[in-house]
């Protein structure tokens, strides 16, 4: 082990970076916890630990892999991050400073990509899945423990340990997107770290951590309940923030005690926080007097912590041992055809044979092949088999479903008409819509997710539905009400009663019509469209007061958006002056407070 740490702590300081190996898949971690695997190390900050003091007081030249020759962060190619820190807030590029709790600040991420990224032969991408003011004992509870259905809202016991699920789904399902250098070579999803515990110090719930952890380990790696990956090797750091002895503490560190749980050993590794650490006894923790903040938590803001944490947990994560056998079937439609995944372990198959439907694909599959594109499957619901012979343990079998079916249709009123747009994986030859059981378009092309329907009726309730012209697909439908809420003697009167798929939220740029407004809603900001304000089905109630139409809903951090108005209220002498302009509207004020 120590000739391992050794390894690892010298490739830091490597400052060219090695030439991948063509091929090889894609290696992913998942770097998973509350706010101190965010990270609030201070990039910028004046401060003896900020990472900038610590480029430019580089006496033992430990930090210059970080920066280029003219001072600017350095930017890897062959490792790239992935961030989802809340909704519209997705961060994505190659390796650099900025990927902590926001731009300004580092997590782990840095120092363990860049360890990571100098050992491995192919190429590496980081998923950050972690969140301020969370606890195991609820917000990460694994569902063996919970025993719960599954969570809907934030304050749901298990929602972000689904949130990692859904996150890691999300960017292996788009790996395109997310790692722009993807070219088929395959997926692996190589291992978990995780940092956090702060929050199970309230309300009881270190009394069962360890127990919780432990779970967390099983389930993060089942096929059930999590990423489908037995063995998956899983790095640690302790919460070494939190003062003097704690079950939080001893819960974490007895996950290396492989005489405790040696189901463990070699495939889960501890950083104890508290001590120096490897053969150059790196520390985590300093002086206040020395910190470029004094909070008693986060670390005190030092980016040498986290720098340290991060190429720790690195060096942990490279004496773990790769399973042994393969795992995580996956299949996703994309406009090429039906990409299915799989993981190998360290045993190599023999043979390799792929099932679509029962029936084999006409494909030769080499033992030591990744990844396949099923260009010949139509749209529609597939099953996939995947079956692999291996030396020691005979036939291997694994399943998967894909559906490129037409899903999430949405409609809403524009000033053409009605506009519909949809999602749709797969390949596509067209598309038909139909309006109340009548075709109404069938030559839309296949790689179209709009269309303008601009013979809609004005009023009335209209059912739309939609799906590819080959394949044997189930249709996406949706029933829309296009009979605007009666504005009374109102000169202006916006109902926000736009078309929506049940009570989802909407954005409102580019829709328009309410009374008394001219054009579509447009974006008060260049930036962050995600975020611009929404229409959602039901309205705000006053007191016994009856409610038509729905209700519109801003981001915290969203600048708005506006509509123009018409002349209704000039020709209504209603900006003369001395002239009386009644306004009555129903709003309410949200805010959401984490513990952090």
């Amino acid at each position: 082990m120590t000739r391992l740490i050794i390894i690892a702590m010298t490739a830091i300081t490597s400052f060219a970076y090695a030439k991948k190996e063509e091929g090889l898949p894609v290696r992913i971690y998942v770097m998973a916890g509350q706010s101190n695997m965010q990270g609030k190390g201070s990039i910028e900050g004046e401060g003896s630990n900020s990472l900038r003091h610590l480029v430019q007081n580089d006496r033992k030249q430990e930090f210059q892999f970080l920066v280029e020759e003219d001072g600017t962060w350095r930017e890897r190619s062959d490792v790239w991050i992935h961030y989802d820190s809340g909704p519209g807030n997705i961060r994505y590029s190659g390796l650099k400073p900025g990927y902590g709790s926001h731009g300004g600040v580092i997590g782990p991420e840095l120092g363990f990509g860049h360890v990571m990224g100098d050992a491995c032969k192919g190429q590496v991408l980081l998923i950050k899945a972690c969140w301020g003011g969370k606890s195991l004992g609820h917000n990460f509870l694994p569902p063996s423990v919970g025993k719960y259905p599954t969570p809907v809202k934030p304050s749901d016991p298990g929602f972000y340990y689904h949130r990692i699920l859904q996150i890691v789904n999300d960017v292996t399902e788009n790996i395109e997107t997310y790692f722009p250098d993807y070219h088929g070579q395959g997926i692996e999803i190589a291992g978990l770290c995780y940092h956090q515990g702060w929050n199970d110090q309230y309300g009881g719930l270190d009394e069962k951590y360890e127990e919780n952890m432990v779970a967390f380990i099983n389930d993060i790696r089942s096929v059930e309940h999590g990423l489908g990956v037995p063995g998956l090797p899983i790095v640690i750091a302790t919460s070494g923030m939190i003062e003097n002895e704690s079950l939080i503490k001893r819960g974490q560190l007895a996950m290396g005690d492989t005489e405790k749980y040696p189901q463990f050993a070699g495939n889960v590794a501890v950083v104890d926080t508290e001590k120096p650490y490897g053969p150059k006894k790196m520390v985590f923790k300093f002086y206040t007097e020395k910190s470029p903040t004094k909070v008693g938590y986060h670390w005190n803001n030092h980016a040498r912590s986290y720098l340290n944490i991060g190429r720790a947990m690195a060096a942990e994560m490279q004496t773990l041992s790769k399973p042994t056998l393969p795992s995580r079937l996956a299949a996703v439609g994309t406009p090429e055809g039906v990409r299915v995944t799989w993981q190998l372990g360290t045993e190599t198959p023999g043979s390799v044979a792929l099932l679509r439907d029962g029936t084999e694909v006409d494909a030769e599959l080499s033992a030591t092949q990744t990844t396949f594109i099923d260009a010949t499957a139509l749209p529609g619901k597939h099953s996939y088999e995947l079956v692999l012979n291996m030396p020691t343990s005979g036939n291997r079998k694994f399943a998967a479903v894909c559906d490129t079916s037409v899903a999430e249709l949405k409609a809403y009123r524009s000033m053409e008409g009605v506009m519909l747009s949809w999602e749709a994986r797969g390949r596509y030859d067209g598309f038909q819509i139909l309006r109340d059981g009548k075709v109404i378009a069938d030559g839309v092309a296949g790689d179209m997710r709009s269309y303008s329907d601009m013979q809609a009726p004005s009023q009335g309730k209209v059912r739309y539905v939609i799906e590819p012209t080959t394949g044997k697909t189930t249709p996406a439908t949706l029933t829309v009400n296009l009979g605007p809420a009666d504005p009374g003697d109102a000169l202006i009167y916006e109902p926000f009663d736009y078309p929506s798929n049940a009570d989802e939220p909407q954005s409102l740029l580019g829709k328009g019509g309410a009374t008394g407004t001219r054009g579509e809603y447009y974006y008060l900001s260049d930036q962050k469209l995600e975020r611009a304000p929404a229409a959602i089905g039901g309205g705000l109630s006053y007191g016994d007061l009856p409610v038509t139409g729905n209700r519109g809903s801003s981001h915290r951090w969203s600048p708005g958006c506006a509509i123009a108005l018409d002349d209704g209220l000039k020709r209504a002498g209603l900006l003369d002056d001395g002239a009386t302009l009644w306004i009555s509207y129903v709003f309410y004020i949200t805010q959401e407070i984490e513990l952090r």
